[in-house]
């Protein structure tokens, strides 16, 4: 019975002049001893193959003799692999790959590969693939609200332990979302895919010590359909609704009261600073005294934006990447692939990646917003903020840059 053997970049090609002379599929594969869905594959993309091959001798107008190495058919396997997602139209990015790659070579038994960024940057080089770029802009944060908040701050957390003083913010998940930046064989063209427009919203809380409150979801179906037979109380988060998908006042209002109850049976009296938007309404509260930050400050001031959130995202985006990993060879476009994943798919995957986030994490995140100091003098305190605005406070994954892991959170 044959079976899916590699093959190299040169034997694919041969396979492509094979079929042009007329040889069947079937004829083909039994000549390779091979499956016949991988010279099926071959032929669908013939396109993409010729223009990598023939990059490879452009340069000196025959073809380069490459180096061999251990990983050579898995690394013809992977850019197959790549290959076949980009006739789909699936953008498939750096740590995407990595994933692919790790997969593939353990169940080849490759124990001591590690898909580095090393080993990555190789294999762009080796098949000719670099990134389509996307660029985006940073806004000013004003300096003399950013002072001013620093000198009211000893005053403003006297009366709170560390363990009591959270922030909460909330930011929007396209949960379905493919990765925004994908690879493409140079010369190839860079069609534009349609992204995924499916957005709950998240909000997240959490203390200087690292405790974490249960993430509160806000989509825009009272009952969607993947909650058939499933009571919203069982969810792993608190689960609310409405049309758009956004925090309302309404909305804002039942969270702090539910958390000032729970507060108030420990006998716990919390600072819960949020920024000022409308949706955050001014409540009169027990046990919660609302603190609001100075507009347009939050980048620096507010802990959930130091690196909360785009950790948390990040431990998001590796368990959507690993079930696009699981469903892209069944899905034939990148819109079938996206509708693969469910809202009850993106609240399981939200919570595990809510409990990844490690409360040392948080604590450097609120480290950086200045929180973890309150003895320091007013110009330690600002020569701080803006030595930690320019350098992550978190953790990356292993093996990936930041460049890479940003341009990656959804």
């Amino acid at each position: 019975m044959s079976k899916r053997k590699f093959l190299t970049l040169e034997e694919r090609v041969d396979v492509i002049k094979k079929l042009n002379k007329g040889l069947s599929v079937r004829k083909v594969a039994d000549e390779l001893n091979c499956e016949k869905t991988q010279i099926s594959n071959i032929k669908a993309d013939r396109s993409q193959i010729l223009s990598q091959w023939e990059s490879g001798a452009r340069s000196t107008g025959k073809c380069v003799k490459r180096r061999k190495t251990t990983y050579d058919g898995l690394n013809d396997e992977l850019f197959e692999w790549f290959s076949r997602a980009r006739s789909k139209n699936i953008p498939v990015n750096g740590p995407l790959l990595q994933e692919r790659a790790l997969v593939r070579s353990m169940e080849l038994g490759f124990d001591d590969f590690t898909a580095s960024n090393g080993w990555l940057q190789s294999w762009q080089r080796r098949y000719n693939v670099n990134f389509a770029m996307r660029s985006g802009e940073a806004s000013g944060v004003p300096l003399e609200a950013v002072d001013d908040w620093i000198k009211r701050l000893p005053e403003i957390t006297k009366d709170y332990a560390l363990e009591d003083i959270f922030n909460a913010d909330e930011t929007g998940l396209y949960f379905r979302a493919l990765p925004q930046r994908s690879m493409i064989v140079k010369g190839d063209s860079r069609k534009g895919i349609r992204t995924a427009k499916d957005r709950i919203t998240v909000l997240l809380a959490c203390s200087g010590t690292g405790e974490k409150l249960t993430p509160l979801v806000i989509g825009r179906a009272e009952n969607p359909r993947c909650f058939k037979a499933l009571k919203k109380s069982s969810l792993p988060v608190t689960y609310r609704w409405n049309r758009k998908a956004w925090m309302t006042a309404v909305l804002f209002k039942e969270w702090l009261e539910k958390l000032n109850t729970k507060m108030k049976s420990k006998g716990r009296n919390i600072l819960l600073m949020v920024d000022n938007c409308s949706a955050h309404c001014h409540v009169q509260l027990s046990n919660i005294k609302l603190k609001f930050l100075p507009p347009n400050t939050t980048s620096k001031l507010q802990p959930c934006d130091a690196g909360v959130i785009s950790i948390f995202k990040s431990h998001y985006r590796k368990r959507l990447l690993r079930h696009i990993l699981s469903a892209m060879d069944e899905a034939n476009t990148a819109s079938e692939l996206a509708k693969s994943v469910s809202l009850l798919h993106a609240i399981k995957w939200l919570d595990l990646a809510w409990t990844s986030v490690r409360g040392s994490s948080i604590k450097k995140c609120f480290s950086t917003a200045d929180l973890l100091n309150p003895l320091l003098t007013l110009t330690q305190r600002k020569s701080k903020i803006m030595e930690t605005s320019f350098r992550p406070c978190w953790k990356m994954p292993l093996g990936m840059t930041l460049s890479t892991w940003t341009r990656t959170c959804p």
